[in-house]
């Protein structure tokens, strides 16, 4: 998956943008030579209301429309490429709506792309003549193939979609939200309750959450939608390559979902010798040991209108958990699974899927086949944990990990270790860089995936932030599949090159897209403020003020005293290193100096001879 091209009309505020994804960044110098394609990864800066976040909602939004067989929201062109250059299955597809459903086409050429040199107005250019023409493509652009032609829009197109294409953003969540929404017809707003084929299924229970509604969302269905339209594992059709054809916006509790997923599959690995050591370094950097247990806690009132296959293995869960407990609840019934990862099972269980565990030992055992087949990769079972929600009545995950080793005698006054601890209670930055993290292991090895990250960086200390390429590249590098992330960060930035950079601009209202002119790899993140972010300066702006004023005051004093040159050596044993420090140590080296040339000025006019007298003229000023 790589994105080429994307053009906008009337997505406020990006009125007409277009952007072309550049491909041109020089990674080849890193790379042995005939080295596979790498994963893509661009950036999208720009001030506070440019339009990053909107550029991200507006490629998802597109995608969107594909999967659901609709009309996008407002005009939009599209290029991006499938599969891996020079094997079986890869393609360049063009979606093009230009707002009208009769004109929408979508355009595939098979084994072919558009050379890595391709500007905005070579894509306008293909996407205007492909717009025009009447009959088959003639010269460069007769490798194109109408996949839906001019007249056939909406129809189904699976196999044109990304393998997986999910988003998620640190920030406000309400407009994401309405990207994952239908649109709405106006004219029937005032008329749809009273119509007389009216489902009053359709409307929303009292006590209905966000959590629910995403849900909704996610599986593309309704609340009165009949049960058999979401199936179990067991009961599911088609291949795993179908999970996440729509693409799907990642809610908290579906970060927890993907930690969960991943870190099964790295208790199974572990538990097999096989263990992901550069994983294991990575959590372990944001308080994470192992993963000792889990808790589900379900909702049976909703499980029990589930499919039988569903209800099967509700059945099972309740009786491999080490305990379910009963919770308290005026309206609803509740139980809280809980499952210790390397607890024993418990005896005879009567259990209706019987092979399903058999040989298994451990709780934790039971949980990774009750959630997935024994061969399912972590991206397969958080899919298969993405039904639980609707189909189980699944409310909430809390997982239970371990900071440190356990010691080997324990001992009441002996407060070095923290015991176990609640995945709730690190702090918002722990929680949210093991899912963030997790998230990127998660897709690892899977091609075709199309990642939209909004500000991922929030909450990250700048040595988090400092590692957030090197991790996303550690878990995706190899993978033919493309990141695109909106940040703030000039950290970040330092990772990447400046080809793999897009600037949002706003200007009079509208936005428009511009490359970076500076060089951005390898560069100081404070160089990169100035020059691309447009700071006035690296430090913050107090520091800056306090210490321009103290250099005026002090260019007025003409004799310092020896008060003034003890403060000035305090001031600069406090300052960290960089350019004002600079400037107050020259500053200190001349009040130093001072007396002995204003000894020496006295001493220049009883000379005799002119040419010394212009030297040490010179010196001294």
């Amino acid at each position: 998956m790589r994105l080429r091209y994307l053009h906008l009309s009337h997505y406020p505020p990006l009125s007409d943008l277009a952007v072309a994804f550049s491909p041109r960044a020089p990674w080849a110098a890193f790379e042995p030579p005939g080295a596979a394609a790498r994963l893509a990864i661009h950036f999208v800066i720009g001030l506070n209301g440019s339009g990053k976040s909107h550029l991200l909602r507006a490629v998802a939004a597109s995608f969107l429309a594909l999967a659901d067989e609709r009309l996008p929201r407002s005009p939009v062109s599209l290029v991006y490429e499938l599969g891996r250059p020079g094997e079986s299955g890869y393609r360049t597809l063009i979606f093009d709506c230009p707002g009208e459903a009769h004109a929408t086409t979508l355009w595939q050429a098979d084994g072919w792309a558009f050379p890595d040199t391709a500007d905005r107005d070579t894509f306008a250019q293909a996407i205007a003549y492909l717009r025009a023409v009447t009959a088959a493509p003639q010269g460069t652009l007769a490798v194109f193939k109408p996949r839906i032609a001019r007249g056939d829009y909406p129809q189904a197109v699976p196999d044109a979609l990304p393998r997986a294409l999910l988003a998620y953003t640190s920030g406000w969540m309400p407009p994401w939200r309405e990207a994952w929404q239908p649109p709405v017809e106006g004219e029937a707003l005032d008329v749809v309750t009273q119509a007389a084929d009216y489902d009053a299924g359709q409307e929303r229970p009292a006590g209905w959450t966000a959590e629910d509604e995403a849900t909704v969302v996610i599986d593309g269905g309704t609340v009165g939608e009949a049960a058999p339209a979401h199936k179990a594992p067991a009961e599911a059709e088609g291949q795993p390559d179908d999970l996440f054809r729509r693409p799907l916006l990642l809610e908290p509790v579906m970060m927890t979902a993907a930690l969960l997923a991943v870190a099964l599959q790295d208790a199974e690995a572990r538990r097999r010798g096989q263990a992901d050591t550069a994983l294991a370094d990575l959590f372990e950097k944001a308080g994470w040991q192992r993963l000792v247990g889990v808790r589900l806690r379900l909702n049976l009132d909703r499980a029990a209108a589930a499919p039988r296959a569903w209800r099967t293995r509700l059945h099972d869960a309740v009786r491999l958990a080490g305990e379910c407990l009963a919770e308290p609840h005026p309206g609803r019934s509740l139980r809280s699974l809980y499952f210790d990862i390397e607890g024993a099972l418990p005896d005879q269980p009567e259990l209706r899927e019987p092979q399903r565990y058999e040989g298994l030992t451990t709780q934790g055992q039971a949980l990774t086949a009750l959630l997935g087949e024994p061969d399912d990769t972590a991206f397969e079972r958080f899919g298969t944990l993405l039904g639980w929600p609707r189909q189980a009545g699944l409310e909430d995950i809390e997982l239970f990990i371990r900071r440190h080793d356990k010691p080997e005698e324990e001992s009441l006054s002996d407060l070095s270790d923290a015991g176990v601890l609640r995945l709730s209670e690190l702090s918002d930055g722990e929680r949210l860089v093991l899912a963030r993290w997790a998230l990127f292991h998660l897709l690892a090895g899977q091609d075709d995936a199309l990642l939209l990250l909004d500000e991922p960086e929030t909450h990250f200390n700048d040595a988090w932030k400092r590692e957030i390429v090197q991790v996303v590249d550690a878990a995706m590098g190899a993978d033919a599949s493309q990141v695109l992330i909106a940040t703030h960060s000039a950290i970040v930035l330092s990772d990447v090159f400046d080809d793999e950079v897009v600037l949002i601009r706003k200007v009079g209202g509208c936005s428009t897209a511009d490359a970076v002119t500076d060089r951005t790899f390898a560069t100081d993140p404070s160089a990169l403020m100035m020059t691309v972010f447009g700071a006035d300066d690296s430090i913050g702006a107090r520091a800056q003020q306090r210490i321009e004023a103290f250099l005026r005051a002090a260019a007025q004093k003409t004799e310092p005293t020896l008060d003034d040159v003890r403060q000035l050596q305090s001031l600069i044993r406090r300052l960290g290193t960089g350019f004002y420090r600079t400037e107050l140590q020259t500053l200190l080296n001349r009040w130093q100096q001072a007396p002995d040339l204003r000894a020496i000025e006295q001493v220049i006019p009883s000379l005799q001879s002119d040419t010394l007298k212009d030297e040490l003229r010179a010196l001294i000023l």
